[in-house]
């Protein structure tokens, strides 16, 4: 008797244990791929990008809304027209959440939160602070701390608007791939948890991928510097049906916007934290006016940085080691300087341009990017010792020596000269 009682009583509760009060269908959800935040005239406004899950599928969504609704704006529509895989809705609201719940009762779905790739911040938004955003959406279960995080030159809404990846028809993987550290030397790579981490911690400041739109109809430009690859994002003119550009990097300080920075500022700082795949470096010919010299640089091993000594002036240095591999080369060059002679001016090039990215971080930005910090700290006894120190306040007077090593160890296609060995 007393184990019927028992098994009764156990099959209640599982019964009462196994509701669904709070389940939803996957077709009663519609799934957000990017979330960009703008300042609005009072508050913030906030633009929704949600996937058709129909269109990424192969289904036809001619009749109406895959995810439900209608973004019911001239922007919306616009979109619509320009990516058929994406739907956008843009609200304005005293904050994110409150933007959300107004968007929510416009569809006829639950927003989910879940799969947004990318968190868009406008430049405008950022001069004012990221922190307590970036604090909100770590402490929120429906964001993974994986998201990819941004900074936009134009608005966020006019960014995530134009986004019309030709290559690729699901949006979520297209920001994957796109803001993946996997993706370009020539921008970093930033999560959430990246993000939160360098604005709470006391030994790094964050950086993020900077986004723009590009001119239109105009493949030409007149700076020399990004003939040569050194651009920031928007710069380069390109007829596309896809206007948006991603190149060079935002440097934060204190959790706000201090500065954009070019794509060859971005290749430096993948190599200073030891991130670099593979990059070109270009070289005025040594033997021939108008030529160039083409290096492709690979590092195979991390970067060297070391604390010398601290005080009013922090003595900082580094030690880069590359391996290269012979792109372009005129043979007057080669016969000239030979392989050591080429490595000696790359090397000079690598290290000059190490130092000015180090110094331009410390004294323009005032922002270490590439974490001395972490280094300083383990010179210190105890963590309130490390904070009287006052690393953000030294760190602008700091000094620094870099030294950069390139081997070629490929001649590619360049057939090298023959000693000649004649009296």
């Amino acid at each position: 008797m007393k184990r019927s009682l028992f098994a009764v009583v156990l099959i209640a509760v599982c019964l009462l244990l196994c509701g669904c009060n709070y389940s939803h269908e996957i077709t009663e959800m519609a799934f957000t791929v990017a979330l960009g935040l703008d300042k609005g005239e009072e508050g913030l406004r906030v633009s929704i990008q949600f996937a058709r899950p129909l269109s990424i599928a192969g289904g036809s969504s001619e009749g109406g809304d895959a995810s439900g609704g209608s973004s019911g704006e001239e922007s919306g529509e616009e979109t619509a027209a320009k990516n058929k895989n994406t739907t956008m809705l843009t609200i304005e609201a005293e904050d994110v959440y409150t933007a959300l719940s107004i968007a929510e009762n416009s569809l006829s779905k639950q927003i989910n939160l879940s799969h947004t790739k990318l968190l868009l911040f406008s430049a405008e938004l950022a001069k004012e602070g990221l922190g307590d955003y970036v604090t909100l959406f770590m402490k929120d279960s429906q964001f993974s701390p994986n998201t990819y995080t941004a900074i936009s030159l134009c608005s966020a809404e006019e960014y995530i608007r134009t986004v019309n990846p030709s290559l690729e028809i699901n949006p979520a993987k297209y920001y994957t791939l796109l803001f993946s550290k996997n993706n370009s030397d020539y921008t970093p790579a930033t999560t959430l948890r990246d993000l939160y981490f360098n604005i709470s911690a006391l030994g790094q400041e964050p950086v993020l991928p900077a986004a723009n739109l590009s001119a239109e109809d105009n493949l030409h430009t007149e700076d020399s510097d990004a003939v040569r690859g050194d651009y920031e994002a928007g710069d380069l003119s390109k007829n596309s049906e896809n206007r948006t550009d991603v190149s060079g990097m935002a440097v934060l300080k204190d959790g706000k916007l201090s500065q954009v920075l070019s794509s060859h500022d971005a290749m430096s700082y993948h190599i200073l934290t030891g991130q670099l795949k593979q990059v070109y470096l270009t070289m005025p010919s040594h033997t021939q006016e108008g030529k160039h010299i083409t290096l492709r640089l690979t590092q195979k091993k991390k970067c060297v940085r070391r604390v010398e000594s601290l005080g009013e002036s922090p003595m900082l240095t580094a030690s880069v080691s590359l391996s290269a591999e012979i792109v372009e080369c005129p043979a007057s060059d080669l016969q000239a300087l030979g392989l050591s002679g080429l490595n000696q001016m790359a090397s000079e090039q690598i290290a000059a341009q190490l130092k000015g990215f180090l110094e331009l971080t410390a004294n323009f930005c005032q922002a270490d990017v590439t974490g001395y910090g972490k280094l300083a700290k383990m010179k210190f006894a105890d963590f309130p010792s490390w904070q009287d120190y006052n690393w953000p306040a030294r760190y602008p007077s700091a000094q620094f020596r870099v030294t950069a090593k390139v081997n070629i160890s490929r001649e590619g296609l360049v057939n090298l000269p023959k000693e000649n060995n004649s009296p």
